[in-house]
């Protein structure tokens, strides 16, 4: 008995797995509260000093996010210290909320892809994964102009969203 033939492969479909094409990191947060006296005042000497005394090496390979869980002020000095101590560590680290935060390496990764290998492709962007609109979007916007046809969602079931006019 023959297998039944490949659509997706038969279409010449490129199916474009946006988590696989742009894994991430572990995701970590630190919250600048926890160096900060009661969680609002922060002072320079006792900031330096718990930023110093901080086991920095907990975030080796991770995505960092630096954020605030109060709503205190803190000078833009010492975002840096942080980054300072996280650069020798963290893959990746950005001043974000740390929902935001794998929105925000996934969006720095698609600036190194190389989009020539997707010109003339008929591409199916995978629809079934956590990979958030903003991303997509920022894909799409990316290889649209060079791409032949798009699609979204999954082989069974996609929804044509785009289709080059031939010039």
């Amino acid at each position: 008995m023959e297998a039944a033939p490949n659509r997706v492969e038969a279409a010449g479909l490129l199916t474009m797995d946006l988590e696989k094409l742009l894994p991430l990191p572990p995701c970590l947060a630190i919250d600048l509260a926890t160096f900060m006296e009661g969680g609002y005042l922060l002072r320079e000497k006792p900031f330096r000093e718990a930023l110093k005394a901080h086991d920095w090496s907990q975030y080796a390979g991770a995505a960092v996010a630096i954020w605030v869980s109060t709503d205190a002020i803190v000078p833009p000095w010492a975002y840096l210290l942080v980054g300072m101590y996280l650069a020798p560590y963290a893959s990746f680290y950005a001043v974000t909320a740390p929902e935001a935060l794998s929105d925000l390496y996934r969006l720095q990764a698609l600036e190194r892809l190389e989009y020539e290998r997707f010109r003339d492709q008929k591409i199916l962007l995978k629809g079934c994964a956590t990979v958030s609109p903003v991303v997509l979007v920022e894909f799409f916007r990316r290889v649209m102009p060079i791409a032949h046809l798009i699609f979204y969602g999954e082989a069974c079931s996609s929804v044509p969203v785009y289709k080059r006019k031939k010039t």
